[in-house]
């Protein structure tokens, strides 16, 4: 195998790429980006057999072949060097790297053990790139990080309305559900994503500049960038996410409206007395939310937030991180955080964005 190609692209597509190649024990091919050469085409390939991608670039082919190398290895490499174009060929299976200044030398791994990645059949869906990626990252925060249940670890993507798509995760204690527009896309049934598969998705998607086409399979689903030469594929989630309109309270108790950065520098406070379960306490009161929280070891701390209160007064106990994750991904200066009572759970949303909503279970006391 030998080529000719642009330095900067092939450091962009190693760094598309480099983040899916992990160490693996019984299979260290995984750790390495394959290269497919043909007389017209030049790939790239790289998989952790949960997400695969392979991006097509330009340059000069001399001659065809495969090689499997570390890809972190590659792009540390290379990615430091000044020249616009680099040579890169093998011989006697040891990928050597060609520049006007430096020559190096990176060994291989057998290429035949590299997995067969395949494109999906099916139809597929033009995507709003951003919109899509936004979806994800807006929920993703709150899926679980436990292997447990696998259905609470990923990122449920379905269609509630038209021109939409609806993203939700969940850990079983808190809830984030984020809507955005999709026009066109008609999307035939749900499908869940893992978390860290998501948030790989969605930032292949901030990172390239054209909109991809969606294919959703029953065990995969995948993203080409015809344009751009990318494709990307992702192993789904098998079960079912849970029915969280029934969790959704119906009426509400108190109803507090205040501005959001107020309660971000009331949390700020709390932090510093935080104990070990991360307990901060809300108490609604006349036109103010008191924000408190106390470490036997520290001390205590008490913080008045104003506020337009409707409804009953009480006072709940969460898990601080609980309530501030969400925070920066409302848009609007003013949120409303909607109290069922005592025991159940809270609903924050902002004043004016109505595609989103985040429900979050108190404390027991």
């Amino acid at each position: 195998m030998e080529i000719i190609v642009s330095h900067p692209q092939l450091v962009r597509c190693l760094e598309l790429i480099s983040r899916i190649s992990t160490k693996h024990v019984t299979l260290p091919v995984l750790q390495c980006v394959y290269f497919e050469v043909t007389e017209n085409k030049i790939t790239l390939k790289a998989t952790n057999l949960e997400l695969s991608v392979e991006v097509i670039i330009p340059g000069k082919v001399s001659e065809v072949g495969t090689i499997a190398v570390p890809a972190s290895t590659l792009l540390q490499s290379i990615q430091y060097l000044k020249q616009s174009e680099i040579t890169l060929r093998v011989e006697d299976e040891v990928l050597l790297v060609e520049s006007k200044q430096t020559n190096t030398s990176i060994k291989s791994i057998p290429a035949d053990e590299f997995p067969n990645i395949r494109h999906l059949e099916g139809k597929g869906v033009v995507l709003n790139r951003k919109l899509f990626a936004l979806g994800i990252k807006t929920t993703a925060f709150a899926a679980s990080q436990s292997s447990i249940k696998p259905e609470l670890g990923s990122v449920y993507i379905q269609q509630k309305k038209e021109h939409s798509l609806t993203f939700a995760s969940t850990d079983s204690f808190r809830l984030m559900e984020k809507t955005v527009p999709q026009k066109g896309v008609i999307l035939d049934s749900s499908f869940l994503v893992p978390q860290k598969n998501a948030i790989e998705l969605a930032r292949i998607c901030d990172l390239l500049e054209t909109d991809p086409e969606l294919v959703v399979t029953e065990n995969q689903c995948a993203i080409g960038f015809k344009d751009e030469g990318v494709y990307v594929t992702s192993r789904l989630v098998s079960g079912s996410f849970p029915d969280y309109e029934k969790l959704i309270p119906k009426e509400y108790a108190t109803h507090v409206t205040l501005l959001k950065n107020d309660l971000i520098s009331a949390f700020k406070k709390t932090s510093v007395f935080l104990n070990k379960f991360m307990q901060v306490s809300l108490s609604i009161a006349d036109n103010s939310v008191i924000v408190s929280s106390q470490n036997n070891e520290v001390g205590h701390i008490t913080d008045t937030v104003n506020a337009a209160v409707d409804g009953e007064e009480l006072s709940l106990n969460f898990n601080q991180q609980y309530l501030i994750e969400p925070l920066s991904h409302i848009t609007d200066e003013s949120i409303v955080l909607h109290f069922s009572g005592i025991g159940r759970p809270l609903v924050i949303a902002g004043v004016s964005d109505t595609t989103l909503r985040y429900l979050v279970m108190p404390m027991n006391r």
